[in-house]
């Protein structure tokens, strides 16, 4: 059991680049160096993990430590492989929230910088996600309904991708299939009701920021960059708990931290609500895919892998998560920019990007050594 926690974590303090790196680097590690699993079991966990809601890299490496060491063995690869992220964003937010002047214009240049160079980050793998649709005119479609509905309403994102992956499922099903047939639907997706950004019932701050949590968790298909949205329609437009370069920078602390980028999510509960908020924020997000790894995936692994319903779901319900990506991008970026400046350094970023002219966690950073230049010229 040490050895998978020590395995895990190292794979946590080294990795960079996002979920797909992530979980190559996994395989690497798993695969070929420990040789814990073949090639071939590891595709089948990468497919399934990708078709569940809840973030990619994180679930992937839980159902890796649970073939190696059953549920204990997910449940400590899970925290092996936070664990350094973890560390690293409590000592940046606890910077950022009581040692730094933020009013300083030395350190207004420095996230300045390096916000610009985390909205060029999120627009390329914004296009990247796009690609996979380049020729589907009906995602095309889900994508820029979704990005004007959820730009107009925040709030309805979690409806918007339950309602879309069902509409999928009933378009499939109007070919002949039986919908009763499907055993995992409640598996892509809560009730409709996780779409309430507010609950009377839920008077509490640590409850409501409990619940955002959760929602979080169980809405991001396939890509770290989904909970944006869903957070910032709480956090930012609905609650009022965060103001845009709050948010923004709490997403540019988690691009510069080793492991899953989505650990922002506990930047934010720290900014809202200190440690107790940090905590509900790592436990509520966290939840699901722990659920989905050690619990949902084993029980229903053959139906998972076989059925057809849910990759259906997922085909129609993840060009809605980009939609709500795109319309969150949008939002920050008219809240960033603000001269030619922002403009030009976006530019630059995303050639160097698109080019690969330099590691994107190390990108950032040098963002920021510019601001400082800048600051004092």
């Amino acid at each position: 059991m040490l050895e998978i926690f020590l395995v895990f974590l190292r794979i946590g303090l080294v990795g960079f680049g996002g979920p797909i790196a992530l979980v190559a680097l996994i395989e690497r590690e798993i695969c070929h160096n420990k040789k814990w699993l073949s090639v071939e079991s590891f595709t089948e966990i990468f497919a399934v993990c990708k078709l569940l809601p809840g973030p990619l890299a994180v679930q992937v490496a839980i159902c890796c430590g649970f073939q190696r060491g059953r549920r204990l063995g997910g449940f400590l690869a899970g925290v092996g492989f936070l664990l350094p992220a973890l560390i690293m964003i409590i000592i940046l937010g606890s910077l950022y929230t009581h040692n730094l002047n933020t009013s300083s214009p030395l350190v207004k240049d420095v996230f300045r910088f390096m916000q610009d160079a985390t909205l060029a980050i999120i627009l390329c793998t914004l296009w990247d996600l796009i690609s996979l649709y380049v020729k589907n005119i009906t995602a095309w479609v889900i994508v820029s309904v979704c990005t004007l509905l959820i730009y107009l309403h925040p709030g309805i994102e979690p409806l918007a991708i339950i309602a879309f992956g069902v509409g999928g499922l009933l378009c499939y099903s109007t070919l002949g299939k039986d919908l009763s047939k499907f055993p995992a639907i409640f598996a892509a997706s809560l009730p409709v009701a996780a779409s309430i950004p507010k609950s009377e019932i839920l008077y509490s701050k640590l409850l409501q920021l409990l619940w955002i949590c959760i929602k979080a968790g169980e809405f991001s298909f396939g890509t770290g960059l989904a909970i944006i949205p869903l957070l910032h329609a709480d956090l930012v437009t609905s609650m009022h708990w965060l103001n845009d370069k709050q948010f923004l920078d709490g997403i540019t602390l988690g691009q510069i931290t080793p492991g899953p980028t989505t650990i922002s999510i506990v930047f934010f509960g720290f900014v809202v609500a200190g440690i107790p908020g940090l905590l509900v924020s790592l436990v509520g997000f966290y939840i699901p895919p722990m659920f989905n790894a050690l619990v949902l995936i084993p029980l229903f692994w053959k139906k998972l892998t076989s059925s057809p319903y849910l990759k259906i779901f997922t085909m129609w319900a993840f060009p809605a998560v980009i939609g709500g990506i795109a319309s969150a991008t949008l939002k920050l970026g008219i809240s960033a920019i603000r001269d030619v400046l922002d403009v030009v350094l976006i530019l630059i970023v995303l050639f160097i990007v698109r080019k690969k002219l330099i590691p994107i966690w190390a990108l950032i950073p040098i963002c920021g050594v510019l601001g400082v230049i800048s600051a004092l010229i």
